[in-house]
């Protein structure tokens, strides 16, 4: 079958064939329609004479490797690698809008709209590197404003995994000619070395980014030529003018930056994308505590409220100069942004200033996972490494409203590191925590990412010190008084309080969220896990819960791909539609995105291990625990149920302990059970009758609420353990009333 018989309505697998929709670096594109989730995706089919060729099969899935380890906001999703009727091809996200290369005008984008693009292509690429991918193929072409707002980099197909051991370079010429030894990429847009056909590194995307920054900011491109001898003579020999001799009313530091991107040698370029990236936060701070002048229309993107992350939306008929900060708001207004201030050490230790550097870093990185938080770059607080400086003075002079500081001190081969967080504004000190380790120069990484996700989850996650700061004060605020943005932080304040009051309120601030602001993915995702909750515990409910939790998952899912809550509430809607293999890959999915919330890790380890997968689920479970030392009760119930699976009844008293939740029904269930198999009545009644007291319809027909969760073998073991508690429970007869037979002691 050769791709082209691939036509509207034609079935791939279980992807319905809408329309082909282009040629990617390998492969057509289709947009097709999932049956099985019911949601549109993009495929890319490797041509069938292509998958004969064993090499371009390989690349084919190497590019699959490539482009599923990158999970971020501003790059193309990867569902899946599949392969059906002999036919090879991936899944993707499908990425409806514009590609940029349409909406540059020949006169150059607006500022503002240089520095939001060029700041997601920099993250984007940032987080490649980081994972020793280099894209290669940088250009206005693949690079997509959607129809909702966000920036991606698409086609990963020129990408290469710069650590693998291959010594040929087999790549895809201009003309799409797979030739080995042959340059590859898009001229315009290649660096000096890859004309040259010397080795590259990830230094040649910084190249590509300078060209793309240079037709962005003026309309034109800074190598020219009549034919690709000139073209390519001109990349390696030519210097361009600066940018500001075309067009005087750009900042210096664009100017600079475009210079240093687009130098020839690469020792003398920016040196990572990730200082790329830093360079333009700074500019876009900078950009939106000004107040620029609206300019002439010359496209049409602009800064929307309601998109995820102030992402870019396409705004009919506004303005280029209309890019703007719709939030209105400076960040000491916004109360919630946070800066790490550089790490501290005494004396000239070179490994001690690593460290410091590496945590800080790294920090900045983590916390920047929690889309929620709103972290300033490493790059505006970077001058603060070398001076001592009173915290309240940085917040102000960063307008950060939350400040986290380090210090690490050094006695022979111990290593101590304290860590505080403190609110800039009032000057309290809020958390800290001090830890002590072994120390040597060899173990640094190690160091690293041992303390960098428990400083992280502790601060950041859920149940972290600045969601219980943040949210608290809103549990009294009128639900139609709060923006999405409070409304989401509302549902983090539910999370620390498990309960049907506390359900109410934050199911309605999130209903009035998401028609306040439709396009707010974490609203959707939150709101999702609260009609999750309304089943699983039978809060407040109402009819369909399960399908209205896999519908507003589905929205936070295609409103925004790489939102690891997102993934979070359509694995834990897909679990209790008893559609087991999705909710496994959904869950996988969550835990890649962000491996720091211990939240999001403990609900999938419940998921994975009730699911029979009870390795992978102790082990999800037991990092969770080991991220924030203030977790819930609940992070417990693995090793509690694969304890009382395995009969190991005392073992599981002990982790069951652990809980203490005397008012979540689950937990005196759990002591209930495990008690009546231990033979000890007295605490077996005591928690029977917490349970009872807690959901007095449990006894009407227990079975039905465990099998929202547990398989067959396990709820007649748990069955039997409630009898021995002294719950009179009847096995129901077939064709009686569900429920008949099952009553209290």
């Amino acid at each position: 079958m050769s791709e082209s018989s691939f036509h509207a309505g034609q079935h791939v697998a279980h992807y319905r064939i809408v329309g082909k929709i282009g040629a990617g670096g390998m492969g057509e594109v289709y947009r097709a329609t999932d049956t099985k989730l019911g949601r549109d995706v993009a495929l890319k089919i490797m041509p069938a004479e292509m998958a004969r060729d064993a090499d371009r099969l390989a690349r084919f899935q190497r590019e699959a490797r490539a482009v599923a380890a990158l999970n971020h906001p501003h790059i193309v999703t990867i569902y899946s690698v599949e392969e059906a009727g002999g036919v090879h091809f991936l899944t993707m996200e499908l990425v409806d809008g514009q590609p940029l290369d349409r909406l540059i005008p020949a006169s150059g984008l607006a500022i503002e709209q240089v520095v939001e693009i060029a700041g997601a292509l920099a993250d984007a690429l940032s987080a490649a590197h980081e994972k020793g991918i280099v894209h290669r193929d940088l250009k206005p072409a693949n690079v997509m404003v959607t129809n909702d707002g966000r920036v991606k980099v698409l086609d990963f197909g020129l990408a290469k995994d710069v650590s693998a051991s291959e010594n040929a370079e087999v790549t895809r010429t201009a003309a799409g000619v797979t030739q080995q030894g042959v340059v590859m990429g898009t001229p315009a847009y290649m660096s000096p070395e890859q004309v040259a056909g010397r080795a590259i590194d990830h230094r040649t995307d910084i190249f590509s980014l300078g060209v793309m920054l240079h037709e962005m900011s003026t309309g034109r491109r800074p190598f020219e030529g009549s034919s690709l001898a000139e073209l390519s003579s001109a990349i390696l020999r030519d210097t361009p003018a600066p940018i500001s001799e075309i067009r005087a009313d750009l900042p210096s530091d664009l100017v600079r930056i475009t210079r240093r991107c687009l130098e020839k040698d690469p020792r003398h370029r920016v040196q990572t994308a990730r200082d790329v990236s830093n360079e333009f936060r700074d500019l876009a701070r900078r950009s939106s505590q000004a107040s620029p002048v609206q300019q002439p229309a010359s496209s049409a993107l602009k800064i929307s409220p309601t998109t995820p992350s102030g992402s870019l939306a396409v705004a009919p008929g506004s303005g280029s100069g209309a890019l703007r900060h719709d939030s209105g708001a400076s960040r000491s207004e916004e109360g919630f942004w946070v800066a790490v201030l550089p790490f501290k050490h005494a004396g000239g230790n070179a490994d001690l200033a690593a460290l410091a550097d590496g945590l800080t870093e790294d920090i900045v990185t983590g916390m920047s996972r929690f889309s929620y938080l709103h972290v300033i770059a490493r790059g505006s607080t970077a001058r603060y490494a070398a001076e001592v400086v009173d915290v309240r003075t940085a917040g102000k002079e960063l307008g950060a409203r939350y400040v986290l500081e380090g210090n690490i001190r050094q006695a022979g081969g111990k290593l101590r590191l304290a860590v505080q967080l403190i609110d800039a504004i009032a000057g309290a000190n809020l958390w800290a925590e001090t830890y002590s380790r072994a120390f040597t120069p060899e173990t640094i990484f190690d160091l690293q990412d041992e303390l960098v996700p428990r400083i992280v989850s502790t601060v950041a996650d859920t149940r972290g010190a600045l969601c219980q700061i943040m949210s608290e004060p809103l549990r009294s605020k009128p639900v139609d008084q709060m923006t999405p943005y409070e409304a989401v932080l509302r549902s983090f304040a539910y999370l620390q309080r498990v309960g049907a009051q506390e359900h109410a309120l934050t199911r309605a601030a999130l209903e009035h969220a998401v028609q306040q602001a439709p396009s707010n993915a974490e609203a959707w995702a939150m709101l999702s896990i609260l009609y999750r909750e309304e089943y699983a515990h039978n809060f407040n409910v109402l009819p369909d819960p399960v399908g209205r939790a896999y519908a507003a998952a589905q929205r936070a899912v295609e409103l925004a791909p790489s939102n690891h809550y997102a993934y979070h509430a359509l694995a834990s809607a897909l679990y209790f539609r008893k559609e087991r293999q999705g909710s496994r890959n959904a869950a996988e999915r969550a835990v890649a995105l962000n491996p720091m919330d211990g939240f999001t890790l403990a609900y999938m380890a419940l998921l994975i291990a009730f699911d029979g997968d009870w390795k992978r689920g102790l082990e999800l479970a037991e990092k969770a625990r080991s991220l924030n030392p203030h977790h819930p009760g609940w992070y417990w119930f693995v090793p509690i149920f694969d304890a009382y699976r395995k009969h190991d009844f005392r073992a599981a008293l002990e982790f069951a302990l652990q809980v203490h939740m005397p008012g979540f029904w689950r937990a005196q269930c759990s002591l209930a059970m495990i008690y009546g198999q231990l033979g000890e009545p007295e605490p077996a009644r005591a928690g029977l009758q917490e349970l009872l007291k807690i959901q007095p319809n449990f006894a009407t027909d227990p079975r039905a609420e465990l099998e929202k969760w547990h398989d067959a073998a396990m709820i007649d073991h748990m069955v039997d353990g409630l009898r021995k508690a002294g719950l009179e429970i009847a096995d129901i007869v077939p064709g009686s009333p569900k429920g008949a037979g099952a009553t209290p002691a």
